[in-house]
């Protein structure tokens, strides 16, 4: 049996045994077992797995538009996970006796966060020691967006970015406009819009939810509730089994999942990792995507309406053809862009999830919907007389369920019009969310940034 763990040596790379059943290792299904896919989008990026299509413009077809909207790159915990880690960790450390079997590690164990004021920063080289910096990444995508989409951009041209005011996302938008721009990087080149994510901005934001005063995280609590915890009690004999006297609950259990993705993201790898089983990682990571799923994903009512004025946005700005820029770039949170995806739609599921197992298939992983610095391209390209809009998620071209006839499983333009409407057509945000009263009901930063300036301060969160 290859187990899921031995994905931590090696940058996340199987070995050996995996390979024992196959004539050649060019056989082997590897990413099955890759950690990554079962850590909810808590650790490194991890391109989404697709249908084979080629994410290449189709041959004798124009490029016209193309839209980035992404997560923040790899980053350390937040400060509540942070502060949470550091209570398990003082039981650890108040463990009387030298630990035995699979938590002997501890005995010798470092917290890998050593300066507490990353907490909620993005993993850098001079801040962390692993290869999956968040920095890094950006750069590594803005190059690489570049090369796909640079026939797009006119030489010398300022290019705008849009960002939350999110320290970590507006650290993504430079690294990655960096990358973008390469040895010509200046200053001047770039205008960086950056958008407060106060409630007070209503739809003028690239973070709509917290002007959505009626949306309510736990409107399915009971239902997420259902979910079976017991293979957390089943760790946690197994540790006492070995240990005795160690006084952690299963909520600390919990915990070590989170604590082994955000370890990989700052050193590259976790002995937290190495405690759990194929099965126990498969059976959390359904667990957040449950979570995510009915509290910010299309399982929640109010998701579609809390995203659905970006997707208008959108919109708006692929059908405007005499635009000078046709590159649009923005930088926001996983929880938004989960929004986003739920009004789009293209993250719905056949059925809702189930709480009494997990499916298989899981149609709904947060791990491959959301990882750290995830990427959603809107491309607009041209075949002969008409225009196609496609999807590109995390790599993988994702086609719009019954609008995926054109070239490159695109959708035709007018066709694409008529979906994103009946989608929306019942989301009134005004009615549905209660924004603040005076708050802005339209999304205008995209038209007028030229003449309003958008500068809030960046704020640590």
């Amino acid at each position: 049996m290859v187990a899921i763990v031995k994905f931590l040596q090696h940058g996340l790379l199987l070995s050996g045994p995996v390979y024992e059943d196959v004539a050649t290792p060019q056989q082997a299904s590897m990413e099955q077992y890759n950690i990554v896919r079962y850590l909810g989008g808590s650790a490194p990026y991890i391109q989404r797995p697709g249908y084979g299509i080629s994410s290449d413009i189709p041959p004798h077809c124009n490029l016209q538009q193309v839209h980035l909207l992404s997560r923040h790159g790899e980053r350390y915990p937040s400060k509540g996970d942070g502060i949470y880690f550091e209570s398990v960790l003082e039981k650890f450390k108040s463990h009387m006796e030298p630990f035995k079997g699979s938590l002997s590690f501890l005995n010798e164990y470092k917290y890998f966060v050593a300066d507490k004021q990353n907490y909620e920063k993005e993993t850098a080289p001079w801040n962390s020691k692993g290869p999956y910096a968040g920095t890094s990444d950006e750069l590594r995508h803005g190059a690489a967006f570049r090369k796909k989409y640079g026939r797009l951009y006119k030489k010398g041209a300022v290019v705008p970015v849009f960002t939350s005011n999110s320290q970590r996302c507006h650290q993504s938008a430079n690294f990655f406009v960096r990358g973008f721009l390469g040895d010509s990087y200046k200053d001047e080149l770039v205008d960086f819009v950056i958008v407060s994510e106060d409630g007070s901005m209503g739809l003028n934001s690239l973070t709509p939810r917290y002007a959505c005063s009626k949306f309510d995280n736990e409107v399915n609590k009971d239902k997420i509730g259902q979910y079976d915890l017991s293979y957390l009690s089943d760790i946690l004999e197994r540790f006492k089994r070995e240990n005795p006297s160690l006084t952690i609950t299963v909520d600390d259990v919990s915990s070590l999942f989170l604590w082994c993705a955000f370890e990989i993201n700052v050193k590259g790898s976790s002995p937290f990792c190495g405690l759990f089983t194929n099965e126990e990682f498969i059976k959390s990571s359904y667990r957040t995507d449950l979570g995510n799923y009915y509290t910010t994903g299309p399982g929640n009512p109010l998701t579609r309406t809390a995203g659905s004025a970006m997707v208008r946005a959108f919109l708006k700005l692929l059908s405007d053809d005499a635009a000078d820029n046709k590159i649009w770039l923005s930088f926001t949170h996983d929880t938004d862009i989960e929004m986003f995806l739920s009004s789009l739609g293209i993250s719905d599921v056949t059925e809702q999830l189930p709480t009494t197992h997990v499916p298989f298939p899981n149609e709904y992983s947060s791990a491959e919907l959301l990882p750290q610095g995830a990427r959603i391209y809107t491309e607009k390209y041209q075949c002969g007389d008409k225009s196609y809009i496609r999807y590109i998620v995390n790599d993988a071209v994702i086609p719009i369920k019954d609008c995926s006839h054109g070239p490159g499983f695109g959708c035709e333009f007018k066709e694409y019009e008529e979906y994103i409407h009946n989608r929306l057509k019942y989301q009134d945000f005004a009615s549905q969310c209660g924004p603040e009263r005076g708050s802005p009901l339209d999304l205008t930063f995209y038209w007028d940034y030229k003449t309003i300036k958008y500068d809030a301060p960046l704020i640590d969160q």
